[in-house]
This record gives C-alpha cells, sequence and structure tokens, in this order.
C-alpha cells in the first residue's frame, strides 16, 4: 500500500456520546452496577468535553477506561493525539486506539489504520493501515468507508479495485458524506467500477455543490469549459469557477487563471490572473507554483527574480510536478537563480523524464551523451532520446541521427542516421534541416545529390539558420547544384551577417567579392 492521502480527509468530530450498551450475558447485579458507573462516567466526560474541560473529561475517561471500556480508551487516544490537557503524545495515543479497536470500536479502528498509515506511534504498515481502515469501513463507518475507496482507487493493483473503489465510494454518499458523493460523480465520469454515465456524473457534482463542496463546484466549471458532459459554455464554467474561488479552492484559482492569463472568453488580463496564480500557489496547488515561478522568470506583472522562480518551481517540484522538476532541473544546469549544480540537474531531469517530459528525456540523452552529471554513457544516451523522440520531440529525433552517424550507443549506421535527420527535419527542425542538407551534398548515409542539397539548404535559410544561409550561399557562389550566380551568393552571405554569422562577413570580405560589388554597385 502507498501512503498518498492528507491526514485531514475523514476525520470526525472527535468526541462522541456512547450508546448504552446492552447488558446481555451479564447476569450478576456487580456487573450491571458496573455498567451503569461506566455508562454515568461517560456521560459525565463527554459533558466535560462538551464545556472544553478536557482536564476532568479526561480524568473521567481514565477511570472508565480502568474497565476496559472502549469508549474511553478511544477518547483518550484522541487527547494524546491531538494534545488534550496533556502533552502529544503519538505512542499513548496508539496505544488506547489499538486497546478500543481490539473491542471493535469504529471510530477507534479508523484512527488506528491512521496511525499505521503516517507512522503515529508505530512504524509505519500500510497492510495494517488498509486492514484497520475496512474493519472500520465494514461497520458502515461513512469516513472509513471514503477512505477505504480511495485506498482502492490509488493502489489500482489490488484485487478488484475498481469495483471496490465504486462500491465504498457509493456506501458512504449513501450516508450523505459530501466528498463521497463528488467521487461517485468522477467514477460515473471515468468509469471506475462502473459504466461510464456522464448524465449520473453531472447530477452528482451538483448535488455536492449544492453543499457548497468546492472540488465539486470547480468540476462543474471544468466540465462547461471543456464540454465534458455537457454543452461548452465558458460563462457557465467561469461563473462556477469564481464561486469555487470563494471558497478558496485552490484548482478554481488555477483554472481562472488560466482563463485570464490567455483571454479564454475573458479580456486577457496578465494582472488578475498572477494574483489568482499567486493565490492557488500558497494554497499549496503544484500546477500553479510552477506557474507563479515562471512569472518571475519572465517578469509577468511581478519583477524578474530568478531566486524567487527557483522556490516555486522547488516547491512545485518536490510535490512531483512534472513541468516544475524540468524547469527547477534548468536553473541547476544553467546556475539561474542558485548556484549551477549539473548533479542536481541530473537529479531533477530523471525525475521529470520518468514522469514522461520529453524535453527532460531530452537533456537525460544529453547528460549521458557528454557526461553532464553522470558518467559517459552512450547506450543511455540513445535510450532517452529515443523516449523523447517517441513524444515527437524532433531535437531528439535530429541527437538519434547523430548517434547512428558517429555511433554513439550503437553500431555506426549513417543511412540509419539519414533517416532520423529526416525526420526531424520534415518537422522543421533547423539542426536536422541543416543535417540533411549535408548529407545530400557530401552523400553520407543517401546518394549525393547537390541539387537536393540546394534546396535543403535554402529551407532552413529561409527559416533562419545562419549555417543554411552561408553554405546556400557557398553553393550559389561555386554553382553547386544550382546555376553560379554571384548575386544570390552576395544576398546570403550578406543575411548570414546581419545574424550574426561571422564567418559571413569574412566571405563578403575577400576579394572575389570585392570585385563583384564594385563592378555591380
Amino acid at each position: 500500500m502507498e501512503n498518498k492521502f492528507n491526514l485531514d480527509e475523514g476525520i470526525i468530530k472527535y468526541f462522541y456520546k456512547p450508546k448504552n450498551k446492552s447488558a446481555e450475558n451479564e447476569d450478576s447485579e456487580v456487573a450491571e452496577y458496573q455498567r451503569l458507573s461506566i455508562s454515568e462516567l461517560l456521560n459525565q466526560a463527554s459533558d466535560a468535553a462538551d464545556n472544553n474541560d478536557y482536564k476532568k473529561a479526561k480524568k473521567l475517561w481514565e477511570d472508565a477506561s480502568k474497565y476496559d471500556d472502549d469508549h474511553a480508551c478511544y477518547c483518550l487516544g484522541i487527547c494524546y493525539l491531538e494534545g488534550k490537557d496533556v502533552e502529544i503524545d503519538y505512542y499513548k495515543a496508539f496505544e488506547y486506539f489499538k486497546k478500543s479497536a481490539y473491542k471493535c470500536n469504529m471510530y477507534a479502528e479508523f484512527y488506528l489504520a491512521l496511525c499505521y498509515e503516517y507512522g503515529l506511534g508505530i512504524d509505519i504498515n500500510y497492510d495494517l493501515a488498509f486492514e484497520w481502515c475496512q474493519k472500520s469501513a465494514e461497520q458502515d463507518y461513512m469516513f472509513a468507508q471514503y477512505r477505504l475507496a480511495y485506498y482502492y482507487k490509488l493502489n489500482t493493483n489490488l484485487p478488484f479495485a475498481e469495483n471496490k473503489t465504486f462500491f465504498w465510494f457509493n456506501k458512504a454518499a449513501e450516508q450523505n458524506y459530501i466528498p463521497a458523493i463528488y467521487m461517485l460523480g468522477e467514477c460515473y465520469l471515468e468509469g471506475i467500477g462502473t459504466n461510464k454515465n456522464f448524465e449520473k456524473a453531472i447530477e452528482l457534482y451538483e448535488k455536492a455543490s449544492e453543499n457548497r463542496y468546492y472540488p465539486a463546484i470547480c468540476k462543474l466549471g471544468e466540465c462547461y469549459e471543456n464540454g465534458i458532459c455537457v454543452q461548452k459554455d465558458l460563462n457557465k464554467a467561469i461563473e462556477y469557477y469564481n464561486l469555487a474561488v470563494e471558497g478558496e479552492n485552490e484548482k478554481a484559482q488555477y483554472n481562472l487563471a488560466l482563463i485570464y492569463d490567455n483571454g479564454i472568453g475573458v479580456l486577457q488580463d496578465f494582472n488578475k490572473a498572477v494574483e489568482l496564480y499567486k493565490l492557488s500557489a500558497e494554497n499549496g496547488y503544484p500546477p500553479a507554483q510552477n506557474a507563479y515561478g515562471w512569472c518571475f522568470v519572465v517578469g509577468k506583472v511581478v519583477k524578474q527574480d530568478l531566486y524567487q522562480a527557483v522556490r516555486w518551481f522547488r516547491s512545485a517540484a518536490k510535490q512531483g510536478n512534472m513541468r516544475a522538476q524540468y524547469n527547477l532541473a534548468i536553473c541547476y544546469e544553467e546556475g539561474k537563480g542558485l548556484v549551477q549544480d549539473t548533479k542536481k540537474a541530473f537529479y531533477w531531469h530523471s525525475k521529470a523524464a520518468e514522469q514522461g517530459d520529453d524535453r527532460a528525456q531530452l537533456h537525460l540523452g544529453w547528460a549521458y551523451m557528454v557526461g553532464n552529471g553522470v558518467d559517459i554513457d552512450g547506450k543511455e544516451a540513445l535510450k532517452w532520446l529515443f523516449k523523447s523522440a517517441e513524444k515527437g520531440n524532433s531535437q531528439a529525433m535530429t541527437d538519434i541521427g547523430y548517434c547512428y552517424v558517429n555511433g554513439i550507443g550503437t553500431k555506426k549506421n549513417k543511412q540509419e542516421g539519414f533517416k532520423w535527420y529526416l525526420k526531424s527535419a520534415e518537422k522543421n527542425n533547423n539542426m536536422a534541416i541543416y543535417n540533411v542538407a549535408c548529407c545530400y551534398r557530401h552523400g553520407t548515409g543517401i546518394k549525393k545529390d547537390s541539387a537536393k542539397s540546394v534546396e535543403w539548404y535554402a529551407k532552413g535559410a529561409e527559416l533562419g539558420n545562419t549555417d543554411c544561409m552561408l553554405s546556400l550561399a557557398f553553393m550559389y557562389e561555386h554553382g553547386k547544384g544550382v546555376k553560379k550566380d554571384l548575386g544570390q551568393a552576395v544576398e546570403w552571405y550578406t543575411k548570414a551577417t546581419q545574424y550574426g554569422q561571422d564567418d559571413a562577413q569574412i566571405m563578403l570580405e575577400r576579394k572575389k567579392i570585392n570585385k563583384y560589388l564594385n563592378k555591380n554597385l
């Protein structure tokens, strides 16, 4: 079992009045007197707790616990868990919950599960957390049912996980537990443990939103924004997002920020967008933290501040946000906002790459290729370049071509290298276009063809590639694959110099070119 929960999910009101216990199988007068005495102790303790007199309540619960009363033990567990008139002591809390749970107290079973899940007074044991949560759920305790459903939802390797996810959310929803009603809607939307039913999903979202459950309100905004289950309606989407923002829902804050940032259905408003990014980021929402960090990189509304950018990237990256992990890796790689550290750059690129970020996969390939923060390993380099290329990254395709042409991580295969250059060039990758042109020019992996070389140099030149401009000028100057034309050569050498190509300036300063210019000007 994996721990993926917040302790705040599904926490009950701490103290409750116990139901009168049956005196069955207790025939003696002593047992009856004892039962009545415990009941009186518990009632007095409950009244004291209601009046925030935990010192008195704790003493009464301690008296009742001497008779191994499960309710008293449970309440003492809460006292030590929360520090009610006593110092917090997770070990004692655990022991009291355990004592009560072994008497089948469903509340104690639930809290015992939390202790095992979070390591409160005992070593973390997710299997036992699951077991005790299930015991509590089977006694119809809705908070345990909700949490058990989440266990199954996040651990799809468990037997019948989807069916049990739906079953337990439904059980909790039947008790009108609003978060469970919302999650049941998610089950119907995604087809988890049941057939997809969009109408039912919307019905449940609306029911949860009527109780001002802000995740459900935000979800309705998403449905109307993207036309999920309903007809697309940006005005309604914004209306729902604004309502959820009033409840400080961090996802709604982020979604609304995106709308203002991109001017979707509203006038573009960077000030409003950044304000909402900030609110959502401060509420701990990773995508917003990454977006707010980027505002500091480019100086959007806020003053450019790479140190602040790194702060927000790091916060989101630690929570597993893929984009933030990549951005943080770049900061470490280039020394922006912090001290350059290629090993940390490699670490964060690895994290993002494992989640499928094609840019991080590309950088990971480069790292292995040149030994940037890791030992050189051509095979690993090629592996990550392939992963990036599979996602359509044209630069990765170019680099795979380079690996084949030069035998990095594989045997030299110039024909295969040319294929990858061409594949990338067809996606308008400038470097690949230049490489394809050079392959045709020199016959690398493909039959030599100067005319096609000129075509590709021309394509790259039009896209602003200065190496292509320089080479195209050379082809015109010497009549390679095209009719000799010094005028065209001079034009492309000149354009290349305008783009900062120093070699082009040298070519223009030759006697041959000066002679042509003096004659034709």
